[in-house]
């Protein structure tokens, strides 16, 4: 998404490198696709970026997809859509079977992939071209993306919306409100529900718990 800054602390680093030291020998031996799912300013696509980073140090590529990319509608659109019908809210306000396809493109290794891209400030969705063919691991991050087809790894960041609060204010893409607090209420009973399809789960402090062991 253009307009959205990222930045990595010394504690993202950490909680990536935990996750890479619990992954099999071989599981970098192929094509892989990592899934990061939890609530909004739990720290998705700071653990997406960590381990984007911590591979590119052993040489390996990894492209990050972010779900904020491929909503049917612009920031403001979308805000205003769910100010009018509350029930908008959810995974319906994500192109998931687009998200997947492009997932399936990755794992097909093709060489070229247009994808939505999200202008954060102007509220529009423009496009853009990724050479996929370079990359061993996509990391692909959001909400809703356990439902977005099958991930060799999934990761869930456990932190609710409750718990992020102060992660969500100094990023400042939506003032405190009412509304806003319904609508996470709302997320919050959705995407809890992914915890159980994680292999690994990010704990509140960062660290990692094993779920399942990822082949």
């Amino acid at each position: 998404m253009i307009g959205d800054v990222i930045g990595v602390k010394p504690a993202y680093l950490e909680t990536g490198k935990q996750i890479l030291a619990l992954l099999p020998e071989a599981f970098l031996a192929k094509r892989r696709i990592v899934q990061i799912a939890g609530e909004s300013g739990s720290g998705k696509s700071v653990t997406a970026v960590s381990i984007q980073q911590l591979l590119l140090e052993q040489g390996v590529d990894a492209y990050i997809l972010h779900q904020d990319d491929y909503f049917h509608l612009p920031p403001a659109s979308n805000h205003q859509k769910r100010v009018e019908d509350l029930s908008w809210v959810g995974p319906q306000e994500v192109k998931l079977d687009l998200l997947a396809a492009h997932q399936d493109a990755f794992l097909r290794g093709e060489n070229r992939l247009e994808k939505p891209l999200v202008d954060y400030h102007e509220n529009q969705i423009l496009s853009e071209v990724v050479r996929l063919d370079a990359y061993q691991v996509l990391l692909v991050e959001g909400t809703y993306v356990f439902e977005a087809g099958q991930a060799d790894l999934r990761i869930f960041m456990t932190r609710d919306y409750r718990q992020t609060r102060q992660n969500r204010e100094d990023r400042a893409r939506e003032a405190p409100s009412d509304f806003l607090e319904q609508v996470l209420a709302i997320e919050h009973q959705i995407i809890q529900k992914q915890r159980e399809q994680a292999h690994l789960w990010v704990l509140q402090d960062y660290s990692v718990k094993t779920i399942q062991i990822p082949t």
